[in-house]
């Protein structure tokens, strides 16, 4: 009976309802699309330098991360791959060794990193084909080696030339071979480009004489999963000889400007917030001065205060419902649409972002935390709110309303 009492009086003044739920569905549409758009950006920045290459998470020997070197590399156990599989959230595992090493063609030398892969585990993190410039990819009986792009263009080497490898292996074993290019690699980001060297995983532990030995095992997790807790979950499952980091650790750089940029974009929804919540306030406002007197004459005639206070909160839930549930519902066919048809940088812009290792592009992130989260500090703004009508009504003299 109180809600539909509340509900009709919504309506006794259309105009300034109809102000107050357009102001909440402007406010909810704009900070659902700006932190879908953010969010989503961050989510494809992370997914190219941490998802196609580093991982979001990472296993290694107690100590590697302070001194990389292949001494501190570990056997590959399937007693242990099994335990880190039964960590809920691992979509997949896979393991990498990696050193560094004097690269040689012709008169020139240069020092690049050389890693172990897995050519068939590693499709699963990453999508060679899309690096793939020249030649071909590695598969399981390759002997030969994929280079990124700037190593090429410093040896000036093609596909079918040979690169000499000189270094240090395992426990102070000579690291030497001879190795035809197979394949050029754009890896989409200048320092990896001018390092990165990759062999099969057998191929380099034979060179590196690591029999069995491994340096990093990437983690990839599924979909919005946490890393942090699967880390944390991780770290309890393995022992003390093995160390878990997450793409955080990793790469504080990348934490910090996401951050950094995410900060600007919670100003803008906070004020977005502000504005709904003065825009609220003020109909409550005029809705409690001028029913004062109805107030004091239905109080008179016996209805208790706590049900006319009911009646007051049930108002401002219902402007406030109208309005968030108009703005996810406008929002969500748009948020769709640019999660599946991503926005594109400018021509000058994307090759900027291409260089430094990012897609030119923009794919909104559609999870329903988003809306979910901003109905919800709508819903608590308008019960803040509702103290103004409830304060009110309990300091209340009917004889005093219905004189003025």
């Amino acid at each position: 009976m109180l809600a539909k009492l509340a509900w009709r009086n919504i309506w006794r003044n259309r105009k300034r309802s109809f102000i107050t739920v357009t102001a909440i569905v402007i406010a909810v549409f704009l900070s659902i699309f700006m932190r879908s758009m953010q969010l989503g950006m961050y989510d494809n920045m992370i997914g190219n330098v941490v998802g196609s290459y580093s991982g979001y998470i990472q296993v290694h020997s107690n100590g590697y991360w302070g001194e990389q070197i292949i001494d501190n590399a570990f056997e590959s156990d399937e007693e242990i791959n099994e335990k880190v599989r039964k960590v809920d959230g691992v979509e997949n595992i896979i393991q990498r060794v990696q050193s560094g090493s004097l690269a040689s063609f012709g008169d020139l030398s240069k020092f690049v990193f050389v890693s172990g892969i897995e050519p068939e585990n590693e499709i699963l993190l990453t999508d060679w084909k899309k690096r793939l410039r020249d030649g071909e990819l590695l598969t399981d009986e390759s002997r030969g080696v994929n280079i990124g792009k700037g190593i090429a263009n410093y040896f000036k080497m093609s596909v079918g030339d040979t690169l000499i490898f000189i270094g240090q292996g395992y426990h102070g074993m000579q690291a030497v071979g001879a190795y035809p290019i197979s394949g050029i690699l754009d890896m989409k980001n200048p320092k990896l480009n001018n390092i990165s060297v990759f062999m099969t995983l057998p191929v380099a532990q034979e060179f590196l004489s690591a029999q069995n030995q491994i340096t990093h095992m990437i983690i990839d997790k599924r979909e919005y999963e946490d890393e942090h807790e699967m880390a944390t979950e991780l770290s309890s499952v393995l022992s003390d000889d093995f160390e878990v980091m997450t793409w955080q650790q990793m790469l504080p750089e990348l934490e910090q400007t996401i951050q950094a940029d995410s900060a600007g974009g919670l100003i803008m929804v906070f004020i977005l917030y502000m504005i709904i919540t003065f825009g609220i306030f003020g109909t409550v406002l005029m809705m409690t001065q001028e029913r004062k007197y109805e107030f004091g004459v239905v109080v008179s005639i016996g209805m208790k205060k706590a049900k006319l206070i009911m009646t007051m909160i049930y108002e401002t839930i219902f402007l406030t419902s109208l309005g968030v549930l108009l703005g996810i519902a406008l929002s969500r066919p748009l948020i769709l649409y640019y999660h599946y048809n991503p926005m594109e940088f400018p021509d000058d812009q994307a090759a900027v972002m291409e260089e430094f290792g990012f897609e030119a592009i923009i794919p909104f992130m559609s999870s329903y935390d988003i809306p979910l989260t901003h109905g919800l500090i709508i819903f608590c703004i308008s019960l803040l709110i509702s103290l103004y009508p409830t304060i009110t009504i309990l300091r209340l003299k009917p004889i005093k309303a219905m004189k003025r």
